[in-house]
């Protein structure tokens, strides 16, 4: 679904690449943060999942209703929060944090939110938000993911690192495929981290983003390690 507007300008983003596998991105969002609740066709959204990325003002207090609606119509929501909305505080998110099911961030945007911490106390405090799932990615040292009183962590993979644009929305993006595929979590953290790995690999937020099935293949060639234990 798209939704248009005469009045408002198309947002958009500069990347500047740096000199290492950084980079820093400019961000000028526009209408992006004046989607009404009321210009989403509600009646089309015939989804099992609704995956909510960072969105301000007016599209935040939207968002904040289609979690309502949600709740109500068994619809589950994986939500991926940037640091924007990391510094706008646990009281900001709260409302929405204690409707969705599954909650990705990296390790500086958890600090931002609940304060610097192991990844295990990480993980806790924002299990208690409200979510199910709580997955904490922190590059080149892997992720992890809190679910039913257990921690699971993904090994990385050696990779040539060409820049870094991409690597979380790959992850997150791919790890709920996984779990709606087949509701595994060992299965959704190897499919995050497989897409991203290829995602770091080359120039672009994308380029390389994997379809299911090269993943897959990506999978077997390439192994995820996961270890797991009681939190």
């Amino acid at each position: 679904m798209i939704v248009s507007s005469k009045k408002g300008r198309t947002g958009y983003s500069i990347i500047l690449d740096s000199i290492k596998h950084d980079r820093t991105i400019l961000v000028f969002r526009g209408s992006n943060n004046d989607l009404r609740y009321n210009e989403v066709k509600i009646k089309k959204l015939k989804a099992k999942w609704f995956y909510f990325s960072t969105m301000m003002q007016e599209s935040f207090r939207t968002l904040e209703k289609l979690a309502s609606y949600a709740k109500k119509n068994n619809i589950r929501i994986m939500f991926n929060i940037s640091s924007y909305l990391a510094k706008k505080g646990i009281n900001y998110l709260r409302n929405i944090l204690k409707k969705i099911n599954v909650l990705v961030l990296n390790k500086e945007e958890a600090s931002i939110l609940v304060g610097k911490n192991k990844i295990e106390g990480l993980l806790a405090k924002l299990h208690k938000l409200g979510p199910e799932i709580v997955a904490i990615t922190d590059g080149e040292n892997g992720a992890w993911v809190f679910h039913d009183n257990i921690v699971y962590y993904g090994k990385p993979n050696k990779v040539k690192v060409v820049e870094t644009t991409g690597a979380g929305d790959a992850f997150a993006s791919s790890f709920l495929s996984g779990m709606i595929k087949k509701n595994d979590i060992e299965f959704a953290i190897r499919l995050g981290m497989t897409n991203a790995e290829s995602v770091i690999s080359y120039h672009g937020a994308k380029n390389k983003l994997l379809t299911y099935k090269e993943a897959l293949g990506a999978m077997r060639k390439r192994p995820i390690k996961i270890t797991k234990r009681e939190l």
